[in-house]
């Protein structure tokens, strides 16, 4: 065997004191009833019971998971090489974890090995079988299998083995009930207005599930930055209940008050569903993530100022703006501007308006809910921009400034082009 990459531990790393005797532990095909329960007051890898201290007994270094449904079962194998000067006679069991997550039922695990004892310079695989019962609880739980009764300790920790692999059992089941849209919204709404955000859940279950949703307690900002946001802000409208085999929606409703600082707002929505199907204690895949922005009316226009020279045939404006999206709000406004321009000698001209274009993305292979798109059949369509193109023939030379008020739109570019002869 390759004992390359092939550590004597498992989880830790010690040097090992030698000991008195270096005895062998009595074969055994079935498992211990034993797990490490003492807790040393020093770092220590013998106590007075115990007989072994193998320095170069080599146990598959790596960690063994199995995802498994009640009344599945799953097998995987584990090499031990003897690197000792004498025949070593291994006794598999299961050790239980006093710390961490939920341990292992004992009763779950088989071990398998064909002959225990393991001669100088030769290697034994043992075969480990976990076998989940019907009735067993989803969730995550851990253990070992030691091959010896060493163990190493620090103090304030419980024992550990020595000689052993660790390994996790995932008890799962088919997810029943899903956030099939609305699960991410990202929205712009003006001080003193609202807007809606609607998220549909389906129950594919046997049972009636629970439909709770409330606004979540903010623990932190998902964007560096961001407002508090107010309980008070929120208006969530729901059934308490989503039937099997049918879908409910949830309607949140926002309106940030008129006085509302200007920013981005990140919030957190717990619906409160409960999936037989899923471990209670995660509950991530159930909440709902909206981000907004808040934004003011300015009350006067934006202004620029260029230059015209002799000459010039035409001085053209280009706007162009993102419509403002939320794939789930059923209120967004176009965006819309009011133009005008102020000639050298103080006269106003109303810019006229001589092309709209609308743009956007199509993409085939877009299957992310999160990534800001429509669906239409194969057809995946985002990044809807428009574009706004005003023009003034023949301008006189001097100093031009175009006013620029806009309407529904956060944020707008622009760009001036002056032509001219030759």
């Amino acid at each position: 065997m390759n004992t390359k990459g092939i550590f004597a531990l498992v989880l830790v790393a010690v040097l090992l004191v030698p000991a008195a005797s270096a005895s062998t532990v009595p074969a055994s095909n079935a498992l211990d009833d034993e797990s490490v329960e003492t807790e040393p007051q020093q770092a220590t890898t013998g106590n007075d019971t115990q007989q072994t201290n193998y320095t170069r007994l080599y146990v598959d270094d790596g960690y063994r998971h199995l995802e498994l449904k009640p009344g599945e079962s799953d097998s995987f194998t584990v090499d031990v090489e003897n690197g000792e000067d004498e025949a070593v006679t291994i006794s598999p069991h299961v050790v239980i974890p006093r710390v961490g997550e939920r341990p292992v039922e004992k009763s779950w695990v088989s071990v398998d090995v064909d002959d225990a004892t393991i001669e100088p310079g030769a290697e034994r695989t043992v075969n480990v079988t976990v076998e989940v019962p019907d009735d067993a609880d989803l969730g995550r739980y851990q253990g070992w299998v030691a091959f010896t009764d060493e163990t190493v300790s620090y103090p304030g920790r419980p024992p550990q083995p020595v000689h052993a692999v660790s390994f996790a059992t995932e008890v799962t089941k088919d997810p029943t009930v899903f956030i099939r849209s609305g699960d991410h919204g990202y929205s712009q709404v003006q001080a003193g207005e609202s807007y809606t955000h609607e998220i549909v859940v389906e129950n594919t279950g046997e049972q009636a599930v629970p439909l709770n949703p409330e606004l979540a307690r903010q623990r932190h900002s998902h964007r560096p930055g961001a407002n508090t946001v107010e309980r008070s802000w929120f208006d969530i409208d729901s059934p308490n209940e989503v039937q099997p085999g049918e879908t409910a929606t949830v309607t949140v409703t926002v309106t940030a008050p008129a006085d509302a600082s200007r920013g981005h707002y990140d919030a957190e929505l717990d619906l409160g569903l409960t999936d037989p199907a899923r471990p209670e204690d995660r509950d991530y895949w159930q909440q709902v993530h909206l981000n907004f922005q808040v934004w003011t009316q300015p009350e006067d226009p934006f202004e620029k100022s260029v230059n015209v020279e002799e000459g010039t045939q035409n001085l053209t404006l280009t706007l162009t703006s993102n419509d403002r999206y939320d794939r789930n709000a059923a209120d967004t406004k176009p965006a819309q501007f009011d133009v005008a321009w102020v000639a050298p000698n103080g006269t106003t001209i109303d810019a006229e308006r001589v092309s709209v274009t609308n743009s956007g993305h199509v993409d085939l292979g877009d299957a992310d809910r999160r990534s800001g798109v429509q669906t239409d059949g194969a057809y995946a369509t985002g990044g809807q921009n428009k574009e706004f193109v005003y023009r003034v023939d023949d301008p006189a030379a001097g100093n031009w400034t175009v006013r620029i008020m806009p309407e529904h739109a956060v944020q707008f570019g622009y760009e001036i082009v002056r032509d001219t002869d030759g």
